[in-house]
């Protein structure tokens, strides 16, 4: 019986042991997934932040930022019924935005000879 009773304890042992190894292989596998975690997010939040800095940077070159003139008549106590009469956009040789295109059965190809938006009218 002491001889049943001592395998019945090595058992229990080895069993304590493998648990042991698994709980501190889980406790390491924990760790590095959360600091490669916190590497990810790092990185990921310092790509958004240049991919926004570059678009706003892209969006002000290609001219579709339009910063506004003081309004003249501010100073003279006068309103304009129209809030956007009021300022004239600075770059006044930057391109509208195109139109969508056309769609339907009778819509025609665009030709680039009918395109008149980059045309500078005042020079």
């Amino acid at each position: 019986m002491s001889e049943f009773q001592a395998k019945l304890d090595a058992i229990a042992a080895e069993r304590v042991a493998r648990q042991d190894l698994i709980s501190r292989r889980v406790a390491a596998s924990l760790a590095d997934s959360r600091t490669r975690t916190g590497d990810l997010t790092a990185a990921a939040a310092a790509t958004v932040q240049r991919l926004v800095e570059q678009a706003a940077r892209a969006k002000t070159a290609a001219g579709w930022e339009l910063r506004e003139k003081p309004d003249p008549n501010a100073a003279l106590g006068m309103a304009f019924e129209d809030p956007e009469m009021s300022t004239e956009p600075t770059n006044r040789h930057a391109s509208p935005p195109r139109p969508p295109a056309r769609r339907g059965r009778h819509a025609r190809m665009e030709d680039a000879e009918d395109d008149y938006s980059t045309k500078d009218w005042l020079g």
